[in-house]
Order: C-alpha cells, then structure tokens, then sequence
C-alpha cells in the first residue's frame, strides 16, 4: 500500500486524525499481508509520527526518506 499523500490544514493538527487515518490504512494493508510505504521529506515535523506508527527509513531519494511498516 502506498499513501501518497496526507495533509491536514493547520488548525486540525496534533488531534490524533492524521494517527487514525494511517491506523486504518496500517490496519488493511495488515490485513492483506503487505506493507505501508510513503516518501517524507526529510526535515518534515510529520516524521515522528510515522516513527510512533511503526515505519522505518528504507531508502532516499534527493529531500526525501522513503519509509516502509511492514505487517
């Protein structure tokens, strides 16, 4: 499964919806045996919560990690 992308505006930020969001996608791609994987840039605030959620730095490419939570 890949997210290509997850943007919430700022006012919804830091309420756990960004979390729930990729809870569910986690969930069914769990389900179905396969990985999650999402390109980050490397400097964005959103990286602990993909570390929180279980994802780790597979590869890069230029400003972004690729980063991949296996089942």
């Amino acid at each position: 499964f890949r997210v290509i992308d997850i943007a919430l505006v700022p006012a919804s930020r830091g309420q756990g919806i960004g979390a729930a969001v990729l809870s569910d996608v986690i969930a069914q791609a769990g389900a179905a045996g396969k990985a999650v994987s999402i390109h980050v840039e490397k400097h964005n605030g959103a990286m602990r919560l993909y570390q929180r959620l279980g994802f780790v730095r597979v590869d890069e490419h230029g400003i972004y990690d690729l980063m991949e939570r296996r089942p």
